[in-house]
């Protein structure tokens, strides 16, 4: 079995490893708290930030095209996966696929995270099946399209952008005000409480000395 056989465009002898390939950041990105779409082909786009709680989707570099007889398995990069990056992606590349692997990213820690394009992110190692299966992995409509030429599906977009979530620095931000609101509620609440105990002493005090004079 031949690895560069099951990429059939834009392999990597740099990518090899004893027993598995590195997919690389391919050129376009999308991230959750994006409108436009990241292209890497363009002039001074090398690299992709992806925020604390920030959700991206990318392609890879690679396009693979696997025989009905084999299966690929996909894994994430140990070391991204150390500082917070997962990946969110199917397990395997299935039986007939061909094109380009969408895959999404999710930046867990509470820092930004860096990709350099074409920067190694995942892991794919292949498996021989002992029979061949009958029908192999056929997409439909757009998304077979998009998978082939190499762009992100306009489905996979569409639910990316209607996507109402907020990042972990939004929510440390947003904690931040709400525990200086409550700082400030609470300093005022005392100041109400001493003028309605200066207020009830002064009242008292005028009444007892009401009653003493009679």
């Amino acid at each position: 079995m031949c690895i560069r056989d099951r990429i059939s465009e834009n392999f990597s002898e740099a990518s090899l490893q004893p027993a598995s390939y590195d997919i690389r950041l391919g050129d376009r990105a999308l991230l959750s708290r994006g409108e436009q779409e990241i292209d890497f082909s363009k002039e001074g786009v090398k690299q992709l930030k992806i925020g604390p709680g920030d959700f991206a989707l990318v392609l890879s570099k690679e396009k693979f095209k696997m025989p009905l007889n084999m299966v690929g398995h996909i894994g994430g990069k140990s070391q991204l996966g150390r500082r917070g990056l997962t990946l969110q992606a199917g397990l395997q590349i299935d039986p007939g696929f061909d094109g380009y692997l969408v895959m999404g990213l999710y930046n867990a820690s509470p820092k930004n995270l860096y990709l350099e394009h074409e920067q190694p992110f995942a892991t794919v190692d292949f498996y021989k099946l002992s029979t061949p299966v009958e029908e192999g992995f056929v997409a439909q409509g757009d998304l077979q399209e998009a998978l082939r030429v190499g762009r992100i599906p306009r489905i996979d977009k569409d639910y990316l952008r209607e996507l109402e979530t907020m990042s972990l620095s939004e929510i440390q931000s947003d904690l931040r005000k709400l525990t200086q609101n409550v700082t400030a509620l609470t300093r005022d609440l005392k100041i109400v409480v001493a003028l309605v105990i200066a207020t009830f002493v002064t009242a008292f005090g005028f009444g007892l000395a009401a009653l003493l004079v009679r």
